[in-house]
């Protein structure tokens, strides 16, 4: 008799926007006009440039200068339930118990876990977790207390 595990499910990140590094470059580019301008102007424009640059990346994360962090959407993973175990045979929704994520701080060795005992259930709010540089994974248990090998860890920076 061989024991089957679950196979471990997709696993993916909603989070804020990261901004792209082609985003910060901009700042950094040569104005045309640079040559014939004084070096007062040309402060002014690289100035303006580095504002804006500022200002989308403050935009994309959800902060403003005056406010500060006033994210709108909320910080969470979500995952889908497996279709199949590890050998390729099949794992219907009712033969699944729970879902196990793994986290931890980074630069941590040990591992923590939350327990979601809702097989419906494939989100996690990460709203009440403390600020931090985290990384987690997500295994399947079955309804005989398999658990499946944990998923790709995917690394997340709470700000």
């Amino acid at each position: 008799m061989t024991i089957s595990k679950t196979r471990q499910p997709h696993f993916s990140l909603f989070l804020l926007p990261v901004i792209a590094a082609s985003f910060l470059l901009t700042a950094c580019q040569e104005d045309s006009r640079a040559v014939s301008t004084s070096s007062d102007r040309a402060s002014e424009i690289a100035d303006s440039r580095l504002n804006k640059a500022t200002d989308g990346l403050m935009t994309t994360l959800g902060q403003t200068r005056e406010t500060g962090y006033t994210a709108t959407e909320p910080k969470e993973l979500t995952w889908t339930a497996p279709l199949t175990r590890e050998d390729g045979s099949s794992l219907a929704l009712g033969e699944i118990a729970e879902f196990r994520v793994y986290y931890r701080f980074r630069h941590q060795d040990n591992f923590r876990v939350i327990r979601i005992e809702s097989p419906a259930t494939t989100r996690l709010s990460l709203a009440e977790m403390a600020p931090g540089a985290y990384e987690f994974a997500i295994t399947t248990v079955d309804i005989q207390g398999l658990e499946s090998r944990r998923s790709t860890p995917v690394n997340v920076d709470l700000i």
